[in-house]
């Protein structure tokens, strides 16, 4: 009888659960793909503990309630799929607090829960059993980006368009990865202030104007960016707090410029990023939600001279790419199976990664 794993993600723009099902070894398979979409008002609420990440009743109040959604949405999955023999399920969490110098990483979602109430393993805490180890908890995805180039004839390097840009590659035939720094995330939150826009789609806004060129200086002289790997980032560095001493500072009254601004930011920060690495391959795959804004990618291709690669081995694309990987780590950490090449994080050794809740 096969084996299955399931893998749950979360994006940080928090539109859906994405659910996975998947068979690795002799045969990989993405059995099923589904998503679950997020009602609003939890949405709100998984924002304003974002937002208030040392608010400990409001996080075991949030906590509580995304479990709960949780739950509910595996129940529907696990009825639907009538496949019983799932191993393990791999959820990282909803992280409202990551901070790799202190090794402090908090999400929303309780693995331990969740695992006594489905009756199936849930391995969880990915980031935090990196960070023991002097990682910093992400990238993690990047360990089955590797896998899946051994399938393709040359290795794939994956840009990862979520809230914030993730980049795997090969160099000097070496695979490393990297956050480069914000995607969606900005965006996203200036198109819902002041175009009343969940999204800029396909980046028609952003195109059809200018930036504001010293705003976008200032923006890109921010350390982060020419920090050494292995670095990641997140909304607790670049946020509408850090947004708004821009538009203060350089008086952007005009809400076209800002979005205009912002997007620039992305993809300069993207293409830079990928310059810098010296890749092997010339192709890349583009995955997540800012892989359908079609000028943010044409752009990023233009100023990289890079090829599109747009399928990927077994059924993977650009929706079910990131919750397939936590499929593939669960099963990894099921087995017992060490994590190798921990200079992707920064970890100190090889680890296994997760925490198995039974």
């Amino acid at each position: 009888m096969p084996e299955y794993y399931l893998g749950i993600m979360c994006g940080t723009s928090l539109d859906s659960l994405d659910f996975s099902l998947c068979r690795f070894g002799k045969v990989n398979q993405i059995k099923i793909f589904k998503e679950y979409k997020i009602n609003p008002t939890l949405k709100d609420q998984i924002n304003m503990c974002k937002n208030k990440p040392n608010n400990m009743s409001l996080f075991r109040k949030t906590d509580n309630d995304v479990t709960d959604f949780i739950v509910l949405c595996l129940n529907k999955f696990i009825a639907s799929a009538k496949i019983k023999n799932i191993k393990a399920i791999g959820f990282p969490g909803i992280t409202v607090k990551h901070d790799p110098k202190n090794k402090i990483s908090r999400v929303l979602g309780n693995s331990e829960v969740i695992a006594a109430k489905i009756k199936i393993n849930v391995i969880g805490n990915f980031r935090l059993t990196d960070m023991k180890v002097g990682g910093e908890g992400a990238p993690l995805t990047p360990y089955f980006h590797d896998y899946i180039s051994t399938f393709h004839k040359s290795f794939i390097n994956i840009i990862n368009l979520g809230g914030f840009a993730n980049l795997t590659y090969k160099s000097d035939n070496k695979t490393n990865a990297f956050d480069t720094g914000p995607a969606n995330y900005l965006i996203d939150l200036i198109s819902n202030k002041y175009f009343g826009l969940p999204f800029d789609k396909n980046g028609m806004l952003a195109k059809k104007h200018k930036a504001n060129e010293k705003a976008l200086l200032g923006m890109l002289s921010h350390n982060y960016f020419n920090c050494p790997i292995p670095k990641s980032t997140g909304f607790e560095t670049f946020n509408f707090k850090w947004v708004n001493k821009f538009i203060k500072k350089y008086n952007i009254r005009n809400k076209n410029t800002l979005i205009a601004t912002i997007t620039q930011l992305t993809i300069i920060t993207i293409s830079d990023a990928i310059n810098s690495s010296n890749l092997d391959s010339p192709d890349i795959f583009f995955s997540g939600g800012g892989s359908r804004n079609t000028f943010i990618k044409n752009s990023i291709l233009k100023r990289t001279g890079l090829n599109e690669i747009k399928s990927l081995p077994f059924n993977i694309n650009y929706k079910n790419l990131e919750s397939a990987s936590f499929a593939w780590l669960a099963m990894k950490r099921y087995n017992g199976e060490m994590i190798k090449k921990n200079y992707i994080t920064g970890a100190k050794r090889s680890r296994k990664l997760g925490i198995i809740y039974r």
